[in-house]
């Protein structure tokens, strides 16, 4: 599959996709839930899983007296995933404006040891799920049930893989070098 930073349309007439942030989905998650999207954000990868985030979404997602961070849990599932275009074309104009909004009030982590490649922009292309219960009342109270490491995500971006995430130069016209 190729990686393409496209105008708003392709060769054959095809729409590139729209790009969306993180908190765009999380302001709208019903409407989201099943849609095949192209999702921009920090892409942080840790031992105990990937997400896709934003630091300071304006509005916070709460259900009951739960409150959900501004991430989206990205699960790679071949099987499950909707299948790749053989182009991956976003609008990189868009995609572009809509980096820098992302930037302003999310940094990407700084470490003091190791690689700085635990934190990277990435547009990322998959199918948004999540569930209608999301905070479970038990016998010791509410809890979380959410996706990921600890259900700590209100949803989960179900993809292909490593194919279907495009890594992004600070300008956001051109994917990263691996």
């Amino acid at each position: 599959m190729m990686a393409l930073l496209s105008a708003t349309f392709l060769y054959g007439g095809e729409p590139a996709l729209q790009p969306v942030t993180v908190c765009e989905v999380l302001l709208d998650l019903a409407a989201y839930d099943g849609k095949v999207v192209a999702i921009v954000g920090r892409f942080s990868s840790r031992q105990n899983g990937r997400w896709l985030g934003e630091q300071n979404c304006n509005r916070k997602l709460v259900i009951g007296e739960q409150e959900w961070p501004d991430t989206l849990w990205v699960a790679y599932d071949s099987g499950a995933a909707p299948k790749p275009p053989a182009v991956l074309a976003v609008d990189a104009v868009l995609l572009a404006q809509k980096l820098r909004a992302v930037k302003l009030a999310t940094p990407l982590t700084k470490f003091r040891f190791g690689s700085s490649d635990y934190d990277s922009w990435a547009v990322v292309y998959g199918r948004v799920e999540t569930r209608k219960d999301l905070v479970i009342v038990t016998a010791g109270g509410t809890r979380k049930n959410g996706f990921g490491y600890g259900e700590s995500s209100p949803a989960r971006l179900v993809c292909h893989g490593d194919a279907v995430v495009v890594f992004l130069t600070d300008d956001a016209r051109t994917p990263a070098s691996p």
